[in-house]
């Protein structure tokens, strides 16, 4: 898994995440709501606000930019996907509250699977606790 810097949220019209499955629903809907299932299983919140937006390469079908985001437990969870060369594997990013969360490149579980990690984690981290 690679690892790219925290993207800002981009320009453009996302596209809500429903709750639940919907037939024909892209691959991406999928992908997205199982991080935030699973984040929000982990903190033992609903999510909601969940919606994403997807850039293709100039000219070309491949995508070039994936990015969701999703709130849960008073915080915005941001995740970016960026095929920036589409020789290698794609870079994924994650953000808590606009804040840079890291990833762990070592693993072997599948990126989804890291990023919903390192999102509970950060969530429930005092150091990346908002104040109420």
């Amino acid at each position: 898994m690679r690892a790219i810097d925290a993207l800002p949220r981009p320009a453009g019209e996302f596209h809500t995440i429903p709750a639940t499955v919907t037939v024909g629903e892209s691959i991406v809907v999928s992908w997205y709501r199982e991080i935030a299932t699973d984040v929000a299983t982990s903190v033992g919140q609903p999510f909601d606000h969940a919606e994403y937006l997807l850039h293709r390469h100039p000219g070309a079908f491949a995508p070039y930019l994936l990015y969701g985001c999703f709130s849960i437990a008073g915080r915005t969870v941001a995740v970016s996907v960026l095929w920036d060369d589409l020789w290698r594997e794609p870079g994924y990013a994650l953000a808590v509250d606009g804040q840079p969360v890291p990833l762990d490149t070592t693993s072997t579980a599948r990126p989804a699977a890291v990023i919903a990690y390192a999102a509970w984690q950060a969530i429930l981290t005092p150091a990346t606790r908002r104040n109420h």
